[in-house]
């Protein structure tokens, strides 16, 4: 059996029925790579577990009754059994989306996916920053200045992935050093303040402000991480010359 990883995300989540579960079972025995990622995806589950509830915000509940109430058009109706919990979910998960603990999860266990294949699913590949930021801007995605190469590793190239709350965000991809580390730009506004560090599935998560962008970076050493964060706070000017700097280190 070769290594499918969306089917290892599938048996830790339960959702393999009972001859494909015993089946990949063995394959973790005798693989390494896949028993990793079932190992670290287990991880990120138990952290989720046991992350504290958010509090919704005072008088939410009587100002959402308030205004299904002014919009019901009548009391009567499955549609008015239904819509107040509906639109509470609705609106609890659109406040929890941008709590910077949920956001670092969320990466976290995105970048855990895309390096538990071979090689990282890009749709575009280059070690060139300008051409992997012109490729999401063709498709109306602005990008802050990304580095070349972080560290000892490099761009490698980057796609758009879709995190547990549906969003589609870029992902970029470094690799080529031993810790492979992922920088997100995050379509909507995240509650954290800049320089916001955690740990998150036993990886470095850390969230900034580029240019008025929400911009994550998850790496497996906080090193990596914060090297990430310097150099996309540089100025273009400076950035360049630090990578001058770092190719003519031997």
């Amino acid at each position: 059996m070769s290594c499918e990883p969306e089917k290892v995300t599938a048996l830790v989540d339960g959702a393999l029925p009972g001859r494909e579960r015993d089946r990949l079972a063995a394959h973790l025995a005798d693989c390494s790579g896949c028993r990793e990622q079932a190992e670290a995806e287990r991880a990120v589950h138990e952290r989720l577990r046991l992350l504290t509830l958010p509090e919704m915000p005072p008088g939410l509940d009587t100002r959402l009754r308030a205004r299904l109430a002014e919009r019901r058009p009548s009391p009567s109706g499955r549609f008015a059994v239904f819509a107040l919990p509906l639109a509470a979910a609705l609106l609890l998960a659109l406040w929890a989306r941008g709590l910077a603990p949920v956001v670092a999860w969320e990466l976290s266990h995105d970048h855990a996916h895309c390096y538990g294949y071979a090689e990282p699913p890009a749709r575009v590949r280059s070690a060139d920053p300008a051409v992997v930021s012109g490729w999401f801007s063709g498709q109306g995605t602005p990008m802050p200045n990304l580095p070349a190469q972080v560290g000892d590793t490099r761009l490698f190239g980057a796609r758009y992935c879709y995190l547990p709350d549906i969003s589609a965000v870029p992902h970029v991809y470094y690799t080529g050093g031993s810790r492979p580390l992922s920088i997100f730009v995050l379509p909507h506004a995240a509650r954290f303040d800049d320089g916001y560090r955690t740990l998150s599935g036993g990886r470095a998560v850390a969230l900034l402000h580029v240019d008025h962008t929400v911009v994550g970076v998850v790496g497996e050493n906080a090193a990596d991480v914060d090297t990430a964060v310097q150099r996309l706070r540089a100025d273009p000017e400076t950035r360049r010359a630090l990578v001058v700097a770092q190719a003519l280190i031997p």
